[in-house]
């Protein structure tokens, strides 16, 4: 019996979706038969099977998984496999016939027993929170913020602005504007609740992202920036909430960056160090290009896209809108990627990509051996 991993290099990555099986469960396959593609936020990664034998599906097409979890098991022969399975199904009767164990923090159990909510309900595979408890008695969530710190002060005439996304991508954005005087970051907002009363780099985290609006009103802010790289669609979700509040988004250019004089940049844009912007690039609203990126001349890029660092585009690129880049890309001359395209790191793109596609590459296994002396 062998587990069958996820190969991936992608520390920033914890979960995969299983996009799409090429074998039936309980099928034969020969060693190198390719399994199963498991996509994550920054690439599709194809699984080969390590050895041959009978395989057995531990997540169905579809399935959210960990990737420090199998995503299948290889058995040398039909009775491994029923042994196997018979030990999987004896388990999920004790679990079914077991009281089920609920997990849930203190807070939760007090709110629990104020709501008149039956904890036995739930499914017990989690910690439960004050928040679970309230959804599922359908009570508006209204948080206490009177005990979190005040957004910083800044000197006149420099931008207050308020970074949504309190995790790596805050501590860019803070970095950037630490270099530019008439930028400041005064708070961040962050529906990690954990994060709240903390800060980044000085930058006091103040609640969570339900405050925008509130701030705004408040004076505390005259602008907003989206610092979240790992997902271009949470990007376009906070942007469209920012527009409907009437909250205008502030760019963070690095002043490392190479930007000719003829560029035309929008709102809400993050270009990290080094990164190159060649004469005739026009740029849309709320992009995250990290350190090393360049498009050369004549390049589109569009909006609420997001790339890894050293990502690098020839001349009359067009990138469309929510795009994701890894890291590390080549793009050819007049290549376009279409709405949504993932690219995974390492790609060499020589073709346009039609929208809601995604280039993938072949993961290759790097062995680590004591160096000879």
């Amino acid at each position: 019996m062998k587990p069958v991993l996820v190969p991936t290099n992608d520390v920033n990555s914890e979960h995969g979706i299983v996009v799409t099986w090429f074998v039936d469960d309980r099928d034969k396959v020969e060693s190198g038969a390719l399994l199963v593609e498991v996509e994550t936020s920054k690439a599709v990664l194809e699984v080969y099977a390590p050895e041959a034998g009978i395989v057995l599906h531990l997540a169905r097409k579809g399935q959210e998984l960990a990737l420090t979890e199998p995503v299948a098991m290889l058995f040398e022969g039909v009775s491994e496999l029923q042994a196997y399975s018979d030990k999987l199904a004896a388990e999920a009767e004790a679990r079914s016939a077991a009281p089920t164990q609920v997990r849930a923090t203190v807070k939760a159990i007090a709110r629990a027993e104020e709501l008149g909510v039956d904890l036995s309900t739930f499914d017990g595979s989690r910690l439960l929170t004050v928040k679970d408890v309230e959804a599922a008695a359908a009570v508006p969530v209204t948080v206490d913020y009177s005990a979190m710190p005040a957004p910083l002060a800044a000197e006149p005439g420099v931008a207050r602005i308020l970074v949504i996304g309190g995790a790596g991508g805050a501590t860019q954005v803070i970095d950037i504007f630490s270099k530019v005087p008439t930028q400041q970051a005064v708070a961040i907002l962050d529906d990690d609740s954990g994060r709240w009363g903390g800060d980044v780099h000085g930058v006091p985290v103040v609640g969570g992202t339900d405050r925008l609006a509130e701030l705004f009103a408040a004076g505390a802010c005259e602008a907003a920036i989206i610092a979240i790289g790992t997902s271009v669609d949470i990007r376009a979700r906070f942007r469209k909430i920012c527009a409907e509040a009437g909250i205008p988004l502030a760019n963070a250019i690095d002043p490392t960056a190479k930007i000719a004089t003829d560029v035309e940049i929008g709102q809400g844009n993050i270009i990290c160090a080094f990164c190159h912007l060649g004469t005739g690039v026009r740029m849309g609203d709320n992009n995250f290009l990290s350190a090393y990126n360049s498009f050369d001349h004549h390049s589109v890029v569009g909006s609420d896209n997001a790339t890894g660092p050293s990502c690098v585009a020839s001349g009359k690129v067009t990138l469309r809108d929510r795009i994701r880049l890894g890291t590390g890309i080549f793009l050819e001359p007049n290549v376009e990627l279409g709405d949504g395209v993932q690219v995974a790191s390492g790609s060499v793109i020589v073709t346009s990509v039609p929208a809601d596609h995604a280039v993938k590459t072949k993961i290759v296994t790097t062995t680590v051996v004591p160096r000879r002396t």
